[in-house]
């Protein structure tokens, strides 16, 4: 996917951080209510494996398997998480074997039928699927408005379409995972709306970054409107990003 995206390696890694960020309290409630302390966890879609490491930071007797497409990106993760460099569609790995399978802002980039196949698979008898954040582009709020964004939000989406990518997958979590057989225990939203501020001008530029592959001509004007309410009354800015908890029977 980094690749694909022509992104500065370390935009993307540091990207991929903030989506680690974003999402740690829902992971972390996720795997408490599991209870899962020990066995196997696989992560198709891992990137730098930063939701896995998280995770081992908590519970060390886990083996971790990350799996990933792009070995440039896979080739950072941290020691301890073992890494595959395959496709999520096609797990190199022998039917139930895994305790839990972890997808985290990836479904969207992948097949997710043949993805979630995979994962069902893969999966022990028992064994759980965690969606822990899949975005919803076609549902995105701000304030203010700036005239044009609907414009702007239809160009984010389009350009995401033209990588492989489905910008509106996040909706359509819960019918996916039935749809592979999965028994569907809890949604619930692992977003919420986001001011920022002066104090956060970095991070508003580098969520403008990441946009900027998709819409390079109107996400810098884009830019410039959100920093000018940023530095004054504030911008607001609101992605709907949902999680799933399933679990094979």
């Amino acid at each position: 996917m980094a690749d694909s995206l022509q992104l500065p390696p370390e935009h993307w890694l540091d990207f991929l951080a903030c989506q680690s960020e974003q999402t740690y309290n829902t992971r972390r409630y996720l795997f408490r209510r599991i209870g899962l302390r020990s066995g196997v966890v696989v992560e198709p879609g891992c990137g730098a494996g930063a939701a896995l490491a998280d995770l081992l930071k908590t519970r060390p007797e886990l083996t971790a398997i990350g799996v990933d497409i792009d070995s440039t990106v896979l080739r950072t993760a941290p020691e301890g998480i073992e890494r595959i460099v395959a496709p999520a569609e096609k797990l190199p790995l022998a039917n139930s074997i895994a305790d839990a399978v972890l997808f985290h802002f990836s479904l969207m980039w992948v097949n997710p039928r043949q993805a979630l196949a995979e994962a069902f698979r893969i999966l022990k008898p028992g064994g759980h699927l965690i969606l822990a954040g899949e975005p919803d582009y076609g549902g995105m709020l701000s304030h203010p408005d700036p005239g044009d964004k609907k414009t702007m939000v239809s160009k984010l989406r389009r350009g995401i379409a033209r990588v492989n990518g489905d910008p509106d997958l996040g909706r359509r979590i819960g019918e996916l995972a039935s749809g592979a057989g999965f028994e569907v225990l809890e949604t619930g939203m692992a977003s919420k709306p986001q001011l920022y501020g002066k104090e956060n001008l970095e991070e508003l530029a580098k969520l403008f970054r990441f946009r900027q592959m998709f819409h390079p001509r109107s996400a810098p004007i884009w830019e410039r409107f959100a920093r000018k309410f940023a530095q004054h009354s504030g911008y607001l800015e609101f992605l709907p990003v949902f999680y799933l908890l399933g679990r094979k029977a």
